[in-house]
């Protein structure tokens, strides 16, 4: 049997573990930014960092555009950041809902053991409303977002959970810090990740498990 039955509390990352968004997130993000008409070069350098730092909320992306890499006036860089954050927001609602899972999730989801939670870098009202919607809440037992911190989340649903055997199921470099920050070991979903060869090359170093694609229970005539 894979290892991943061995625990009894599950946290998952959403956006390229449960689905199939980080790419839809990325464009949502570029046309966000070239309705406001930036420059071409400060775009690509905001969605490069965009997708190479997913995990963390789209409130600390944003901060870090207006404060680094736009040329926003310092008297309109909070009203460009929440024009940013209004559109990213508003396509984010319509791409969740169309969004595919992740090939096989919803078999592995249904065949664990103990309890599952979501930690992600989405804003959770917008993270719950999605679940709800899409009858995918029934899975978990409890949804969580930005703007709190990964870290943070997962130090919340662990201090709830102390004689747990957890582990955390994400695809970036965020989410395997919030792992190693709560001291619960982590498994790398890589199919859709932004950042593969840096999630290899952590894997190699701190020997943590890649998953190419969800594991299954064997079946009943199998040895």
């Amino acid at each position: 049997m894979h290892p991943i039955y061995n625990y009894n509390l599950y946290i998952f990352d959403c956006d390229g573990v449960i689905l199939n968004s980080n790419l839809l997130k990325i464009q949502a993000m570029e046309k966000a930014l070239i309705a406001l008409s930036f420059k071409e070069a400060e775009v690509n350098l905001c969605t490069r960092y965009f997708a190479n730092n997913f995990g963390k909320s789209r409130f600390h992306h944003v901060k870090h555009f207006v404060n680094n890499l736009l040329t926003v006036a310092e008297a309109e860089k909070a009203l460009i950041e929440q024009e940013i954050l209004n559109d990213f927001s508003r396509q984010c609602k319509s791409l969740y809902l169309t969004a595919e899972l992740t090939p096989g999730f919803i078999e592995l989801i249904q065949s664990l053991p103990g309890e599952k939670y979501v930690a992600s870098g989405s804003e959770q009202g917008e993270l719950r409303e999605v679940f709800r919607a899409r009858g995918l809440e029934q899975y978990f037992d409890g949804i969580y977002g930005s703007p709190t911190a990964k870290t943070i989340l997962l130090e919340n649903i662990l201090k709830e959970k102390s004689n747990s055997n957890a582990v955390m199921v994400g695809d970036a470099v965020s989410d395997f810090e919030a792992s190693v920050a709560n001291g619960i070991d982590f498994f790398c979903y890589l199919p859709y990740s932004n950042v593969t060869d840096t999630m290899q090359s952590l894997s190699q170093e701190y020997d943590f498990t890649i998953l190419m694609h969800w594991p299954t229970l064997p079946s009943n005539n199998q040895v």
